[in-house]
């Protein structure tokens, strides 16, 4: 039989079981708390964290990882995150975008065009690789403030397409929807209409984009045309807040439905430059031959007082420079 004294020796040693326990338990908890925050970390460029884009161990698809960057003024922050590019974290199940013999050399700042200057061997990589390194490089580096397209070099020469046409510079939305599986994307060049930098006329601009193979070829020429021209001589033909609500082909008819930003001014003298821009390009392709415009699902609307919506715009050279 246990006396007094030992009956609260046991009841104490009982109760600091009982707390260290409970201490271990909120501390696992804790633990795990931290690890679930870190890992759901998302980017934020305004607060320093950036998505830098690796490729998956089957070298098929990009795995963005979240990095905290220490610098802050552009060039810097560009050497610092092209540091992240060319190494992985070591716990990490991801191989650098760009890496093996491909050796990256140098870069400059065109004002907010970034160039990135690689070897020759950049340009014999395989056109799937290549598409897969060229969409990590613009999606990690475009994310930096002032920098909106990125410029590649191979051996000190553009890269090119596979008819010869220069590539680039390459800006976020040229990878529409990113690169998740290479085999699902396909290239493409795109004669574009912009109007020139007066805005009373209008200019031609070829873009090479890589696309999804799934993807409508004419909603990807209206969400370039959104975008806005690359070219400093070229001037936008819409705000880039109007949103593309629906698009549709049928009998070689393009119809194309806008959000009310559509109507929104833009610098440029002529409404017929907003409206022939899309029409043009479009009509580049051999499924459309004539365009249909509303906007919030009307037809019956005045662009900017001048221009009847009500009608069927084909193909017209007139404004052509």
């Amino acid at each position: 039989m246990k006396s007094h004294g030992e009956g609260e020796q046991y009841r104490t040693g009982h109760r600091t079981q009982r707390v260290l326990l409970i201490l271990m338990v909120l501390l696992a908890v804790s633990a795990v708390l931290i690890g679930c925050g870190q890992s759901r970390r998302e980017a934020n460029p305004g607060e320093g964290r950036y998505n830098i884009y690796y490729l998956d161990k089957n070298v098929t698809s990009l795995s963005p990882i979240v990095y905290e960057a220490k610098q802050t003024e552009t060039r810097a922050l560009v050497s610092e995150l092209m540091e992240q590019l060319l190494q992985v974290p070591n716990d990490a199940d991801v191989v650098p975008a760009v890496g093996g013999k491909v050796r990256f050399e140098s870069f400059s700042l065109d004002g907010d065009v970034l160039y990135l200057y690689f070897n020759e061997r950049y340009a014999e990589l395989k056109s799937e690789r290549k598409a897969l390194c060229n969409a990590a490089l613009t999606n990690t580096l475009s994310q930096i403030q002032g920098v909106r397209y990125v410029g590649i070099y191979s051996g000190g020469q553009p890269l090119v397409g596979e008819k010869g046409t220069p590539l680039g510079p390459f800006g976020g939305n040229d990878f529409v929807s990113g690169v998740s599986d290479v085999n699902s994307y396909e290239s493409i060049d795109l004669t574009l209409y912009f109007a020139d930098a007066e805005g009373t006329g209008l200019k031609k601009e070829i873009r090479t984009l890589t696309y999804r193979v799934d993807m409508p070829v004419e909603q990807l020429i209206v969400e370039q045309l959104i975008a806005g021209p690359q070219s400093p001589d070229h001037t936008a033909i819409v705000s880039n807040a109007t949103k593309l609500l629906s698009i549709s082909v049928n009998e070689s008819i393009c119809y194309l439905n806008f959000s009310k930003e559509f109507l929104d001014a833009v610098p440029i003298e002529n409404p017929n430059l907003t409206i022939y821009a899309i029409v043009n390009s479009l009509s580049e392709l051999q499924t459309v031959q004539r365009v249909q415009i509303a906007v919030e699902g009307a037809q019956n609307v005045q662009f900017r007082d001048v221009v009847s919506l009500d009608t069927l715009f084909e193909r017209n050279l007139d404004y052509m420079e």
